[in-house]
């Protein structure tokens, strides 16, 4: 597997990984630690994963592109000495390098599409996106198997040349969102939350695009309701002002991706804000929406991609018409007072629809045709 983060770990890359191994594959990651601090190898969970050090930062533009170019030199010469049925690439940022290796080890090659790549870039010049989106055309062609988030991407990168498809949605393990009422309620008591307070939770990157101004100003108005937010981005400041100016909103930092599930076991309500404007808003299937699913918690979000088509399938959560403070305060209102039982027996009943030991058999299954 081929990856452009250090595996801290991701948590996609992590479960399938862990399902293949369990399947009875050998499985090595060779990860890009940007930032030169995790060891350089070690064994997670039966996967042995390899780092290579190129010292970067996220965001870089199209000077990122040396770096980039430097980390997959580096990564070829350390592939190449290996011997392997499958180069599993991880995005697009990853799949030129295993092209090429996949073609001088004659071996399969496996592109895993977490998101539509070059919609994501917003940073880069238009010509760089253009050069993108055709260079992934041709090796769409040339890839042996197709893995994607959702239906949606899947029909589209489908159309878009590749042949032989499959979705692996970043659906979670129920079992691993059950917590006893004891740990909840201590926790709970450790961050000053009411017995009588809704929990309202976002944990996930905190980028412009996640209308956090608009949660914030929503909740700290209401004093039935407190507000947990987790991770790093550009809107960590206005998070932490938050935090000391409204006794019900905490930031919890950077939540290890381990701790994910416990957080979202104490809330009751789980908020997933995005643009809907964004390009990629049409295939979003996001793992915040799973993790709602697999803990039973009512989700609110927009109407968009792949998770406005299951909220309002399995009316499991409410569905903003617009990210305004007013209409995230109504939704609230609305779940506090009336439709939290049922939203949260719905969302229960849909994580065991959408259980990951039904993607890993997908992906197992995918596989072994492969091979």
């Amino acid at each position: 597997m081929l990856l452009t983060n250090a595996f801290d770990p991701d948590p996609r890359v992590h479960q399938e990984a862990v399902s293949l191994v369990n399947a009875g594959y050998d499985v090595t990651i060779l990860g890009w630690d940007r930032d030169l601090k995790a060891i350089p190898k070690e064994r997670i969970d039966g996967i042995k994963v390899e780092r290579i050090y190129v010292r970067s930062t996220h965001g870089r533009g199209t000077s990122q592109m040396l770096f980039l170019l430097y980390f997959w030199v580096k990564a070829f010469v350390k592939a190449f000495s290996k011997d392997f049925q499958v180069v599993h690439c991880h995005d697009f940022d990853t799949l030129p390098l295993g092209f090429f290796l996949s073609r001088l080890k004659r071996s399969k090659l496996v592109y895993d599409a977490h998101e539509s790549y070059v919609d994501m870039l917003g940073n880069i010049p238009s010509w760089m996106k253009s050069m993108i989106f055709k260079v992934e055309n041709i090796l769409l062609r040339h890839t042996d198997l197709l893995i994607t988030v959702g239906e949606i991407l899947r029909e589209h990168l489908a159309r878009r040349g590749a042949k032989r498809t499959c979705v692996v949605g970043n659906w979670k393990d129920p079992a691993k969102f059950q917590f006893p009422e004891l740990e909840l309620k201590k926790e709970k008591k450790r961050l000053n939350i009411a017995d009588n307070q809704m929990v309202v939770s976002f944990i996930a990157n905190l980028g412009d695009e996640r209308q956090l101004p608009q949660l914030i100003e929503a909740v700290r108005g209401m004093p039935d309701m407190f507000l947990i937010v987790g991770g790093d981005g550009p809107c960590k400041g206005l998070v932490v002002d938050a935090t000391r100016r409204h006794p019900n909103i905490h930031y919890l930092g950077y939540v290890k991706p381990h701790k994910v599930p416990f957080y979202t076991a104490l809330s009751d309500v789980i908020f997933y804000g995005f643009d809907p404007n964004n390009p990629n808003a049409r295939f979003s299937a996001p793992n915040k929406l799973f993790e709602a699913l697999a803990a039973g918690k009512a989700v609110i979000t927009g109407d968009f991609g792949e998770i406005g088509r299951i909220v309002n399938e399995n009316k499991c959560g409410i569905i903003l018409e617009n990210y305004s403070h007013e209409s995230i305060r109504d939704a609230l209102n609305l779940i506090n007072t009336k439709k939290r039982k049922a939203l949260n027996e719905n969302a229960t009943a849909a994580g065991r629809t959408y259980t990951w030991n039904k993607a890993a058999e997908k992906l197992i299954q995918s596989y072994r045709r492969l091979i």
